[in-house]
């Protein structure tokens, strides 16, 4: 009895010495043939679910073992293989990384198959034509899933369907290729010491020597510092000439072929274009609306950009003299934009940063969401991560309880991984067959300067609005509510996806909420003096039309290259540039073939500046009735957060607002009074 109880005590021992895993499906040291492995098992689990639906008699289907069962079917195999996919974008192994994207793209087309079987479908439609009284989410459930096979070409000839189904199989090669090609890209440029004039000591104390020089490369946490502070116009045209022509040799070709693709696809179901495929799922619902919305939107702000884009332009003249071209090109955007602030509000940016060392912004950032929205966060320091500067957290409802979800903070760079800043929902929150509520996953991943000998890693005011906006999709990943997998957390129509995390990037702009995300690195009681905040508040719509016209830019872009593709689509957007942002293209670079969101946002891209209007129009409750307004958050949490697509996304605004929305609270925002032009 003693040695069996010592057996016991021996396991409890052994299993607590375990690091902590959020959910059971998520292992993050795989090799690539177990990811591999990993991923053809969850799929063919995911097949055999399928085969019993299709299989079913028409006489014995029920919401839940139709409609529902492709759901679960669906979400599972997203959660089983959560971690394969998402090593692609954060693994140091080169091996995995590669292993995750093929996955990613087995995963893509076992997608594209699930929506263009016809067995899938008339079981569907059986369950549909007995009648079933549906209301709320479980209708749009249903109505969704219909409208799916619908776009993947079930009424269609047979000989059509399998064309869609080839094309789209073709297609998620192509645009994981895309991405790949731009993540995986690596330049740099090399500078003499007297080349990088005006550049911070700590910016160049850090970068790698080659053969005497000074190695720039084109990741964010150097381009940009890069092109905001060089005083080397030479220098600028260099670096950005390199930034904006990456992966040109390898991307041209696959865009040109998924433009192809993608309207081929689209006509074949009858769509006169992809736009017009893509969009009837949104809120917009066609590229009409679109296009007016851009035009509308771009005639407003375009006095306000060209007034602007004067200014710019004198403070180049005063900067290099005779020397000056007399024009303003894109690499003098950034250095112009920085310089402005720093002479008319003093901004100094190198100055702000000193306040906001990223641990502290981190820990306060944290306590303004728990506050804001009835939270606690709680690190566990023995989790399982695939990266040491990785940290993972668990929420609970402030009044207590069992923990709501997880998520994890990746912030710094590193070689191989995902240059961007994003938030990637890992488990999806939804209700199990056993009616447990699943508790959600997920990941923010940034690229945040790391610590030095000499200094903590510190943030621009830039990344800390990053840091809120990227951190406002975590909060839509992990408190969801939705009962369905197809509804849960940030998985809502696309041109609204980026309103709730865009609502709360208007907190760093916050007086109170800014005081207490800052504290020096030397001495974090000392808060950025009042001086210096003042100034940040005045210059905040500092070039603000020009930053709307570059958005609207990119919007536009996107349509077009989803409408009629043009036969050059380089000299496209170099006269979109000129007509819409006012600052011409580089000659020479092609800034589409690193456009990654052509792949992802096709035809959405105008979706930012969309969900940007409804964004602010929300935050005018919040400007009104207060930054950290309990009741306020509390309301925004539950009809916006919690609902994530489980009813039209107007709905929700509706319910939050009380009221129509409206675009007034964006154009102030901007520095345009409603109604001008």
């Amino acid at each position: 009895m003693k040695q069996l109880l010592l057996l016991v005590v021996l396991s409890s021992v052994a299993s607590a010495a375990e690091p902590f895993v959020p959910a059971a499906t998520l292992r993050y040291a795989p090799t690539p043939q177990e990811l591999m492995d990993d991923c053809r098992g969850a799929k063919k689990r995911a097949e055999s679910a399928l085969e019993a639906v299709a299989r079913m008699p028409a006489g014995n289907r029920t919401f839940d073992n139709t409609p529902w069962a492709l759901d679960q079917i669906g979400a599972d195999l997203s959660d089983q293989t959560a971690s394969d996919t998402f090593l692609k974008y954060v693994s140091v192994s080169s091996a995995t990384r590669e292993a995750g994207n093929e996955c990613e793209t087995l995963l893509g087309q076992f997608s594209v198959d699930m929506y263009s079987r016809e067995d899938l479908y008339r079981a569907l439609k059986e369950y549909a034509a007995k009648g079933e009284a549906l209301t709320g989410e479980s209708k749009r459930l249903v109505d969704k899933e219909l409208l799916d096979f619908k776009r993947s070409g079930l009424e269609l000839p047979k000989e059509k369907r399998q064309e869609v189904l080839e094309l789209r199989k073709k297609l998620v090669e192509l645009e994981a290729t895309f991405g790949k090609n731009i993540n995986e890209y690596k330049d740099f440029a090399l500078f003499d010491l007297s080349e990088l004039d005006g550049l911070p000591e700590d910016f160049v104390a850090r970068l790698e020597k080659v053969d005497g020089k000074y190695k720039v490369g084109l990741d964010y946490p150097d381009y940009f510092p890069f092109m905001e502070n060089s005083t080397n116009p030479a220098a600028r045209r260099v670096m950005e000439g390199k930034f904006n022509d990456r992966a040109t040799r390898q991307n041209l070709p696959v865009l040109k072929e998924v433009l192809a693709l993608r309207l081929k696809a689209a006509r074949l179901l009858g769509y006169p274009t992809h736009a017009s495929f893509v969009l009837e799922d949104r809120m917009a619902k066609d590229p009409k609306t679109v296009a007016a919305f851009i035009t509308r939107l771009r005639k407003k702000v375009k006095v306000l950009g060209t007034d602007e884009l004067e200014v710019l332009k004198a403070l180049k003249v005063v900067f290099e003299g005779r020397a000056s071209d007399g024009k303003f090109n894109a690499w003098d955007w950034r250095f112009y934009d920085n310089q402005l602030k720093k002479a008319k509000y003093s901004v100094d940016n190198q100055k702000i940063k000193e306040y906001f060392p990223a641990d502290h912004v981190t820990e306060q950032m944290l306590g303004v969401y728990q506050k804001l929205l009835g939270l606690k966060f709680r690190q566990i320091t023995d989790a399982d991560t695939w990266h040491p500067d990785v940290k993972l957290y668990e929420i609970t409802d402030a009044a207590g309880g069992e923990p709501i979800a997880y998520f994890y903070l990746d912030l710094f760079p590193r070689e191989g991984k995902y240059k961007h800043a994003a938030a990637f929902s890992m488990i999806t929150g939804r209700v199990m067959p056993d009616g447990r509520y699943q508790r959600p996953v997920s990941s923010m991943v940034a690229n945040f300067n790391k610590s030095t000998k000499d200094r903590p890693s510190l943030l621009t005011h830039d990344e800390v609005e990053t840091f809120f906006h990227e951190f406002g999709h975590i909060m839509h990943q992990t408190l969801t509510r939705a009962r369905y997998g197809r509804f849960s957390g940030s998985a809502t129509a696309r041109d609204f996806v980026e309103a709730p995390s865009q609502m709360l990037e208007n907190w760093v702009w916050d007086r109170e909420v800014l005081q207490s995300l800052s504290g020096h690195y030397s001495d974090r009681s000392k808060k950025l003096p009042n001086e210096l905040l003042n100034k940040m508040l005045a210059a905040k719509n500092v070039n603000s039309g020009l930053v709307t016209l570059r958005q609207l830019l990119f919007g536009s872009v996107d349509q077009l290259y989803h409408g009629n593709p043009p036969s050059d689509t380089t000299r496209a957007y170099a006269r979109l540039a000129s007509e819409v942002s006012m600052i011409p293209m580089s000659p020479g670079t092609h800034p589409e073939a690193s456009f990654g969101h052509l792949m992802g946002y096709d035809s959405g891209y105008y979706g930012y500046m969309w969900s940007k209007v409804y964004a602010e129009d929300m935050y005018s409750l919040f400007k009104e009735g207060g930054a950290l307004n309990p009741q306020l958050g509390r309301r925004y949490r539950t009809e916006i957060l919690e609902k994530g697509s489980s009813r039209d996304e107007m709905e929700s605004l509706k319910a939050f607002l009380l009221r129509e929305p409206n675009e007034d609270a964006f154009l102030e925002s901007i520095g345009l009074k409603p109604g001008k032009s």
